[in-house]
């Protein structure tokens, strides 16, 4: 088992490594912070680290996502991470998320800022499910 959590940062680590575009910065409201390629993409890889813990006990959520057709006002994204906390051995997985999240754009010539919305069904390992919310804001540098 231990393996396969290696195999799959390695993995998601390298689909940010060759995604050759854009990333986003999003602030959530939970003390959160995420790290995002490319969304124009059909696939996109996101880093999430919640900061609200102590150092040693703190999660870190990566997460693969499809991304649906962006609309004029808005884009939604499912998709399928790990959470674990890294600094108690990369053999402590939290638990399994299925995050879906909708992006606003508020402004329609401005898509760089997007108000996120996040909902996503966490199954813990040594706990039962439980239901997360996020919001955030959103900001995505281009590469121009």
């Amino acid at each position: 088992m231990t393996n396969f959590k290696l195999i799959l940062i390695i993995v998601l680590f390298f689909i940010g490594l060759t995604s050759h575009s854009q990333i986003a910065v999003s602030g959530f409201s939970n003390y959160a912070v995420g790290f995002n390629t490319n969304k124009n993409r059909d696939v996109s890889a996101e880093l999430k680290v919640f900061t609200n813990y102590y150092f040693a006990e703190m999660p870190i959520e990566a997460n693969v996502f499809y991304n649906f057709e962006t609309k004029e006002y808005h884009r939604f994204s499912i998709g399928l991470g790990v959470n674990l906390s890294p600094f108690r051995g990369f053999d402590e997985i939290n638990g399994l998320v299925v995050p879906a999240t909708l992006e606003i754009f508020p402004i329609k010539n401005l898509k760089k800022i997007a108000l996120v919305l996040e909902l996503t069904p966490v199954f813990r390992i040594e706990d039962n499910a439980i239901l997360r919310g996020l919001i955030g804001i959103r900001y995505t540098f281009d590469k121009k």
